[in-house]
């Protein structure tokens, strides 16, 4: 039996744009592991986990990272979230639908 689309979303994409929000607010905006995890609404540990790819999935973190569009849109949203002016929920959906990923294509092989 097929996954349902959003289910490999939840499972794969999620925690990789978790990771790339953590990533984005750390690196380039310089936030503490702390405040990341209040923007974000997790834990410290979990913003670390995610850091160190022990919650998400490299592979599928390098292909969001590897488009220069999303990686923009991805940046605007850390922004508004940093500024306060945005839900993480809110952000989380919204990065899902505009991800560049096709998890039903078959070249990639999900686990």
């Amino acid at each position: 039996m097929r996954r349902a689309p959003c289910e490999t979303r939840f499972k794969y994409l999620l925690p990789a744009l978790r990771m790339a929000l953590a990533m984005v607010l750390e690196e380039e905006m310089g936030l503490s592991v702390y405040r990341i995890a209040k923007i974000l609404g997790i834990t410290p540990a979990a913003v670390c986990n995610y850091k160190h790819s022990r919650r998400s999935n490299r592979r599928v973190y390098n292909e969001l990272m590897k488009d220069e569009g999303y990686v923009a849109v991805l940046r605007a949203w850390a922004r508004r979230l940093a500024e306060g002016d945005v839900d993480p929920g809110v952000a989380l959906c919204e990065l899902c639908r505009r991800a560049p990923i096709n998890f039903e294509n078959p070249q990639y092989k999900w686990p």
